[in-house]
């Protein structure tokens, strides 16, 4: 990959899903851990070689498991910038109970410790180049490649207006809480809406249920965004479409990827 500047548009010169040469298997080294939720880290993981990646892309993880013959291997979608160092990763991981991977790469990893990783893939991307305004729809874990999204564009100084609709089960399970409020802050081109499940009483939450149509169409209020970008359960992306398509959104400009 590369590009003119941080100011400038993203340029892919290397892998991608139609990339000539495949990916291989590298170790990546563990330089930082970062705590998100109770049961989610961002890994920041150092690779040795890369040619880049597109907001929402994503990195496949294998590791040994006891009893199985074979390496077992899980995707996780990079929640960070491709600018200003695509060698540097954030993989967003939330813990599964009973996984394979998942509690080991969120409860037993130090920095320093090496992960085989192979990527990137996926075609569920957004880099802004068409200028249009864009309405992000996230729950759980699946907040994790839009955020790479919204990172990417203040990486570059995009003013593309961008809305975020994320759902967790509690504030405090709420994926880059922090972050977001900062770049709410920063950006006036940034508006981020929390939906709380379990905690009815939360006051940072603008509402306390499920995405649905009802609340997209309170948060849209009128406005019918040229293109959506939805990711999370499979329940909850199938009836989001549903959902924007009836509000009047091109459901040829709706892109999903679904976290099973």
């Amino acid at each position: 990959m590369s590009s003119s500047s941080l100011a400038g548009s993203l340029v892919v010169t290397g892998r991608s899903a139609s990339a000539k040469t495949p990916p291989r298997w590298q170790a990546a080294e563990v330089i930082e851990i970062l705590e998100e939720a109770p049961d989610a880290v961002t890994l920041r993981l150092r690779l040795d070689e890369t040619d880049g990646f597109l907001p929402g892309q994503y990195y496949n993880v294998r590791l040994g498991v006891l009893g199985e013959s074979r390496a077992v291997q899980r995707a996780y979608s990079v929640g960070s910038s491709p600018l200003p160092d695509p060698s540097v990763i954030d993989l967003g991981v939330r813990e599964v109970p009973g996984g394979f991977i998942s509690p080991r790469l969120v409860r037993d990893l130090d920095v320093g410790q090496h992960l085989e990783v192979r990527g990137p893939y996926g075609r569920f991307t957004w880099t802004g180049d068409d200028g249009d305004p864009v309405l992000l729809v996230g729950a759980g874990s699946g907040l994790v490649p839009l955020m790479a999204m919204i990172r990417y564009s203040a990486a570059v100084g995009r003013d593309v207006p961008m809305c975020l609709v994320c759902s967790a089960s509690t504030y405090d399970h709420a994926l880059y809480r922090d972050d977001l409020a900062r770049l709410s802050d920063e950006h006036r081109w940034l508006r981020v809406v929390h939906s709380v499940t379990r905690d009815p009483g939360e006051p940072r939450a603008a509402y306390h249920r499920r995405i649905d149509r009802d609340l997209l169409a309170a948060v849209l209020d009128g406005e019918v965004p040229p293109q959506a970008y939805l990711c999370g359960p499979p329940a909850m992306v199938e009836a989001t479409v549903v959902a924007l398509t009836d509000l009047g959104v091109d459901p040829s400009r709706v892109r999903s990827e679904k976290y099973d």
